[in-house]
């Protein structure tokens, strides 16, 4: 550690053992504040939405993978398959693909197929962020795509007899992975 005037000139200096920062090392400016907003918005949609590949490197890349309202509204209008996971009670999911434009009752026959002989009645309620609220009634039609389940949607499974079923209602031989998140 050098001091003084050597020929560097790189502009920098040196801080000895018991020299005090300035105070205007440790403000906190408008661009620190919007980069820590930036990185906490980034995380929160990382750790709590379900993203398409495309999204997923956006993220990975630090670019913001959400579309503008506009965008998006075309993404779904042209959205070739849903990604739908169904969230049970205790919290295991299933996941299925579909077809954007089948109907709403394709997922609830998906989740009785993957159920053992004998579970309960259930209902699929959706999410937040879905256009359409509340319990999904597979005899009033309707499309994953118009329920706003394409391209990805979650939805959560109600037990009607308000009992409390677990795995233990899941078919053994139904493939059980955890999901990959990424």
């Amino acid at each position: 550690c050098g001091r003084g005037g050597g020929g560097g000139g790189g502009g920098g200096e040196v801080r000895l053992p018991g020299q005090d920062e300035p105070d205007s090392t440790y403000e906190f400016t408008s661009r620190d504040l919007l980069q820590a907003m930036q990185a906490n918005a980034r995380e929160l949609k990382r750790t709590t939405q379900l993203l398409t590949r495309r999204d997923r490197a956006a993220l990975a890349a630090g670019d913001d993978p959400s579309p503008s309202p506009d965008s998006r509204e075309e993404e779904e209008e042209a959205a070739p398959e849903a990604a739908v996971r169904v969230r049970l009670p205790d919290g295991c999911m299933l996941q299925g693909r579909f077809g954007a434009e089948e109907a709403a009752s394709a997922l609830h026959v998906f989740v009785a197929e993957t159920l053992q002989e004998g579970a309960p009645a259930f209902d699929l309620k959706t999410t937040v962020g879905s256009t359409h609220r509340g319990v999904i009634d597979p005899s009033q039609g309707g499309t994953l795509n118009s329920m706003g389940l394409a391209p990805r949607g979650i939805v959560n499974l109600r037990w009607r007899d308000d009992g409390r079923h677990g795995k233990d209602v899941v078919r053994l031989d139904t493939p059980q992975q955890p999901l990959d998140p990424n």
